[in-house]
Order: structure tokens, then sequence, then C-alpha cells
């Protein structure tokens, strides 16, 4: 009797799953590039407390990327100053506990010394912050995240003593901390995602391939409906948390959709690149291998552009993968 409750449970289950991937299917085949933005604006709801989160990242010695519940959110390769917040909501899925990492590498030679590896200078700061879009001047720091040191006795001397960064002499440094997040929304976002390291990784790579080359030849064509079906899903769940407007979602979309207009868009040659997988296993994506920074760590797909100034501009598809859980490898999907 129990074996066969068990398996009626996992035939109900298995059941549900194909019948969600089939309404998941449904839904975007009735998305359009004409209708894409009132079909998210239906989506997006409206709360008495709007709460946006966001970090501040300050670097000296090294260059970063930093993750969010394993999302990758930021990098900075250029080492540049940067004074501008950068915004996180997309990559929480509901209220609880968040996880942000930070990634550190040594900041390029001709600014280091001319070593490539940490300095005992190097120093890294985060601070999250949050504000309520319903509240004017919420502004608020709710966690501080300092350079994590260490003090080196240099003499005999009760205080002679010096502070120096933990990774030191090291070429990497990497440290996870957490934050509570408040949020009326809810995301399913990568969390009912297949464990993609339990797949065979060459098998794996194949497939992620295939979608990229799939993607570029949707560009190519300048099918505009495809491209809408492909972006419905990470738009979607980007514009919810974030509270959007209908003003900004279609003037969100109709700037992303323009660079695919464009006639004088080319794809830069599709080379050079590793597969490498995100949210705890859930997401996967291709990245480039390269030592320039315009390029490191940067889609392996990509494309170039002139604007209307005639400037030419560089356009990457961040295309972050998961598998939906019981699927096959034909239903990777977008999610990010």
């Amino acid at each position: 009797m129990k074996k066969a409750l068990v398996y009626l449970a996992l035939i109900a289950s298995l059941n549900s799953c194909s019948q969600k991937k089939e309404q998941l299917k449904e839904i975007n085949m009735n998305i359009t590039s004409d209708n894409i933005a009132d079909k998210i604006t239906e989506q997006v709801k409206h709360y008495p407390k709007e709460p946006i989160y966001y970090l501040y990242a300050s670097n000296s010695l090294c260059i970063y990327e930093i993750l969010v519940n394993d999302y990758p959110i930021h990098k900075n390769y250029k080492y540049e100053q940067e004074a501008t917040p950068i915004y996180i909501n997309k990559a929480i899925l509901k209220s609880g506990r968040q996880k942000i990492t930070y990634r550190l590498y040594p900041a390029p030679a001709e600014f280091n010394g001319g070593s490539d590896v940490f300095d005992l200078d190097t120093k890294f700061d985060v601070k999250v912050c949050k504000q309520d879009l319903k509240r004017s001047g919420s502004h608020e720091v709710i966690k501080e995240e300092k350079t994590p040191i260490k003090e080196i006795k240099v003499g005999d001397g009760e205080n002679e003593k010096e502070i120096e960064f933990v990774g030191k002499g090291k070429k990497y440094y990497e440290y996870s901390f957490y934050f509570d997040a408040e949020v009326p929304y809810e995301n399913e976002g990568w969390s009912n995602g297949e464990d993609l390291r339990e797949i065979d990784q060459n098998l794996l790579k194949e497939w992620v391939l295939k979608f990229y080359l799939s993607r570029k030849k949707e560009i190519d064509n300048k099918d505009l409906d495809a491209i809408a079906r492909l972006a419905y899903l990470p738009l979607k769940e980007q514009f919810i948390s974030e509270y959007s407007e209908t003003d900004r979602i279609k003037k969100g979309w109709n700037e992303y959709v323009a660079t695919y207009k464009n006639m004088t868009y080319q794809f830069q040659p599709f080379e050079n690149y590793k597969m490498v997988l995100f949210g705890e296993g859930k997401i996967v994506c291709l990245r480039q291998i390269s030592t320039d920074v315009r390029l490191r760590e940067k889609s392996a797909l990509w494309g170039k552009y002139k604007d209307e100034n005639g400037n030419t501009r560089g356009d990457f598809h961040n295309l972050y993968l998961y598998l939906p859980l019981n699927g096959n490898l034909s239903d990777l999907q977008v999610i990010r």
C-alpha cells in the first residue's frame, strides 16, 4: 500500500511538472514583440511598501565580481572606482536570508607595483542598502562588510604590529556574507531548476551551445517575436522585482529590441569560451576566456553595431540558462 501511494505521488508530481511546462510553452507562444510589454505589465503588482536593495562597493588595489545568491550581479575588471549603486532585487527571489559573495583579483600590474598578487594594502568594502520606493529619503545602510584583515607583529613591543589584507600574496580571494531581505513579491527564478552539476558536462555544454547559436540565428533573422519570447521570463521577473510602471516597462523593451533592429548589427567570432555554472549549480552560461578587460568573463555571444551618432557599441548576450525540474536538455530556458 505504501509503495502504491509513493508511486501515485510520483506520477502526480511528474504530471504536474509536465502540465506546468506545457502551460509555460503556451504562454510564451502568445508573446510577441508588440505585446510583450503589456503582458509583463499585467504581472507586475504594487504594494504599500516597495523595498529596493542595492550595494555600494569600494575597492583599492583589486578588481572584482559580485554575486547575489550565487547569481553574478556585477563585475569590475577595469579597475574603476565606482560610486553608483549596484541594484540587486532581480537576484532576490523572495524574503529571507540572502547570500552575497565577492571574488577579488589583484589590480592590473600597472596599478599594483608590477605585481600579480595582492598587496598588503588591498581593500574591498561593501555596503548593503535599502530604500522604500513609496517613501522618499528612506535610504538606509543595513549591513557593512569591511576588508578582512589580520595583525602582524613587526617587533617585540606590544604595539609593534601592522595590519594587512588576509589575502596578501595570493592571486584570488573569495568571501561570502549574509543579510536578511523582506520583499512583497516572490519569483520562482531558478529555485525549481535541475542541479546541472549532476549532468554530463560535455553533453550539457553541447546543448548550451545549441541554445546560444539558436539565439544568434534569431538575431540574424531579425525575428523580433522569437526574441520577445526568449526575453519574456527574465524581463518579467526583473520588472516584478523592481515594481516597474508601464512606461518603464515599455521603454525598457523598446530600448532592448532597438539594438536588434539595427541593420549594422554584426556578431563577433564565437570562440575561446568556457561553460560556467552559477545558482548553486542551477544556472549555466558561456563566458569568454580573455585577458582583455573589455571581454573578460563576458558572454561568449556578442556583437557590435553603430548607434545613432555613428559610434561603435558592443552588445553582450547575457544568457543565463536553467533547466526546469524533470526537464530534458532541450527544455533549457533563459532565466536572467
